[in-house]
């Protein structure tokens, strides 16, 4: 359910209709690390002192035994800091066709509409573990004033949260900037590249429309060609790429009508 403190807030700015809403949970502790450390701390502990035992019964020589003491501090003291480290207090995040709002605890809800949020940025990092895999999501939503908003996997229901604020926003935002390219300004994504009127890169080094054959993003990577070049011309992080899907869609915007 929504809580009604954001209805409010996203009603007295003017953000439509709700769109996604997520919360994390802070009570949640990490058992999935906490349970293991435990028990090898436990066994640890107990082979230690038995080896211990062992060695100053037969000859004196207890301290064989301090290396599984050291492992069971070691596993004991990681369990102990994963049960009691802080936590974050509790977050909702909601995304509206107009905007997003963000409430912290019990303080008033910060509202802004997508004209005021200056950079929204997806970090998914696929994490390879020795049995398996899986995805880490992480977005940022970078406010022109304000705290930094960041929904990551604490949040239940992440992924579809993460698309559908990305792509409301995206689409307000390529009609603004689409309007700064038609003014003849230039258009800038995060200090690391930008785009104008007549073509792509950053500073020094540009390439003009009609030079670009395509764009790809593979391997963390995005990829600009220059037309008969088989190595990329320029190769940026798409991990992090800030307000990546305007980027894309300006750019074959651009691309098209230089080519018509």
């Amino acid at each position: 359910m929504e809580p009604r403190a954001i209805a409010v807030a996203a009603q007295e700015v003017g953000l439509g209709t709700l769109g996604g809403l997520v919360a994390n949970d802070p009570k949640r502790r990490e058992w999935a690390a906490i349970v293991p450390l435990s028990l090898v701390g436990l066994g640890a502990f107990a082979f230690g002192i038995a080896i211990a035992v062992e060695n100053q019964r037969q000859d004196g020589t207890w301290y064989y035994g301090l290396p599984m003491l050291a492992m069971a501090a070691l596993a004991l003291g990681l369990a102990c800091w994963f049960l009691l480290r802080a936590r974050p207090p509790k977050t909702w995040v909601a995304w509206y066709e107009d905007g997003v709002v963000r409430q912290v605890a019990d303080l008033e809800p910060e509202a802004y509409g997508w004209d005021e949020i200056d950079m929204v940025a997806r970090q998914d990092i696929k994490v390879v573990k020795q049995f398996g895999s899986y995805m880490q999501y992480r977005l940022l939503v970078i406010p022109e004033a304000g705290g930094l908003i960041v929904v990551d996997n604490t949040y239940p229901g992440v992924l579809a949260f993460v698309e559908g604020l990305t792509d409301a926003f995206s689409n307000s935002r390529v009609k603004k900037d689409a309007a700064r390219l038609n003014a003849g300004e230039r258009v800038d994504f995060g200090g690391l590249v930008d785009i104008n009127a007549g073509g792509v890169g950053k500073d020094g080094r540009r390439l003009g429309w009609r030079e670009v054959e395509r764009i790809d993003v593979k391997h963390g990577g995005l990829q600009i060609h220059r037309r008969g070049d088989p190595k990329p011309w320029m190769v940026l992080p798409a991990v992090g790429f800030p307000n990546l899907l305007v980027f894309l869609t300006l750019f074959d915007a651009l691309q098209s009508q230089d080519g018509a």
